[in-house]
């Protein structure tokens, strides 16, 4: 089952495009069955790095969010980018939709370490990534998330409680690998 994730009207990767013109407008969600963040973004001519293949830094920016989420179910509060690694592995065509995902690895103290792929529409793996996050403190994130469109059945990241229906992972119980 896949849950949506609440997003940020003026982010450059999630949010909306009436807000933010060059917002990439993906939405994300959380896969029980593979127990990781994912979404799916597909390139245009004006995401173009040079001849039809997209941008290294949007594709950098797309990997980076989506850990954000997968740390985020992890921690059950928002958290920040410590450190990021991005490997490409293959050229991303424009007009070939990609799916993103990421799984949450570790976890210490307020640390998380995360891992994520891009694969194409054929499964072949675009790029790979890791990164470090740290959790924030409840009251920022409190006021983070005062600040997101939290829809009725998104995954609500701060709820003590889960809602009818929501069913995420044990906190470190990793996902098997694509």
């Amino acid at each position: 089952m896949l849950r949506p994730f609440p997003f940020y009207p003026a982010c450059p990767v999630c949010g909306d495009r009436r807000v933010n013109p060059g917002a990439l407008e993906v939405r994300w969600f959380w896969d029980d069955v593979r127990r990781r963040a994912v979404g799916r973004f597909r390139p245009g001519p004006e995401h173009t790095g040079y001849a039809d293949v997209l941008h290294g830094g949007i594709l950098s920016a797309l990997v980076d969010e989506c850990l954000a989420w997968a740390c985020a179910v992890e921690k059950r509060t928002y958290c920040l980018t410590g450190d990021l690694q991005v490997r490409f592995r293959s050229t991303a065509r424009l007009g070939e939709t990609l799916e993103i995902s990421a799984w949450a690895e570790t976890s210490w103290g307020p640390y998380v370490r995360a891992h994520a792929e891009v694969a194409s529409p054929a499964g072949d793996l675009v790029a790979g990534g890791s990164a470090t996050f740290a959790a924030l403190p409840r009251e920022q994130s409190e006021a983070l998330q005062a600040a997101l469109t939290l829809r009725p059945g998104d995954v609500d990241i701060l709820a003590d409680e889960l809602a009818p229906g929501q069913t995420l992972p044990p906190l470190s119980e990793s996902p098997q690998k694509l």
